[in-house]
Formats: C-alpha cells, sequence, structure tokens
C-alpha cells in the first residue's frame, strides 16, 4: 500500500482514530472490506451521530455485527457495492491505455481464457491469489 502512495498508519487504525480525536470518535469512517470485524471497528472509531458506509463485503455471507451499538449512538449506516457494470466499461479503456497504475494490485496475472480458474483461485481463499488481472 505505501508504494501506492498510502499513507502508513498505527498498527490499530481504530486506536488511532480515538486517539487524534481526544476519544469522541471521527466523523465517518469508510469500511472497504465489510466483514464482522471491520464493521466492530468502524463502529467503535465513528463519533455518536457518525456515519459508517460500508463500500466492499468480504463475500456475499451474511456478517453479524452490533447493531445496538449503531442505534444507540445514532450512527448512519450507507451500505452499498461499487456498480460493477457501470465502472468497468470506464475503466477498461485506461487500463488498455496503461493510464492507470495496477502494479502491485493484481497478485495474479492471466489469460483471458483462464478466467474461471482465477475465479476459482479467489475464492479458495489461500491467501496467494486476491486480485487477478486477465489479458487478452
Amino acid at each position: 500500500a505505501a508504494a501506492m502512495g498510502a499513507t502508513p498508519v498505527a498498527p490499530s487504525a481504530t486506536a488511532a482514530a480515538m486517539e487524534h480525536s481526544g476519544g469522541r470518535g471521527v466523523d465517518a469512517v469508510i469500511d472497504a472490506v465489510g466483514n464482522d470485524t471491520t464493521m466492530a471497528d468502524a463502529l467503535t472509531a465513528v463519533r455518536a451521530g457518525g456515519t459508517v458506509s460500508v463500500v466492499g463485503v468480504h463475500d456475499l455471507a451474511p456478517f453479524p455485527f452490533p447493531a445496538t451499538m449503531a442505534l444507540l449512538r445514532s450512527v448512519t449506516l450507507r451500505m452499498t457495492t461499487a456498480p460493477v457494470q457501470q465502472t468497468w466499461p470506464q475503466l477498461i479503456p485506461l487500463l488498455q491505455a496503461g493510464r492507470l497504475r495496477v502494479d502491485g494490485i493484481f497478485t495474479t496475472e492471466l489469460p483471458l481464457d483462464s478466467a474461471s480458474d482465477g475465479y476459482r483461485a479467489v475464492a479458495a481463499r489461500s491467501g496467494d491469489v486476491v486480485k487477478v488481472l486477465l489479458r487478452t
């Protein structure tokens, strides 16, 4: 992540958010993973009356989270996924033109005719294959 320009943070983002906000919590949290652990962390880090936006999910299985914590602290929950059908047609020409830096984002590159192998590898969740780039 640092190689892509991300700013390193404390090992515990939740603890850092609470420390930097004087224990009050932050105004908004974006959860791009969407599982029970990250949702609990988001609800801990956000201030009363703040907003948690979940924009990604680990998988489509239900995930439990402390809804009562959100309710009692009047936290606004916004949950959505990316409109892939709309974004991919915009991204593909940028990728083909080399206008997006993707080095380090993809763990595996496969030819397009091996797409099913790529999906199986990601679904296996071995940790070795996280994101697959399919080449034509």
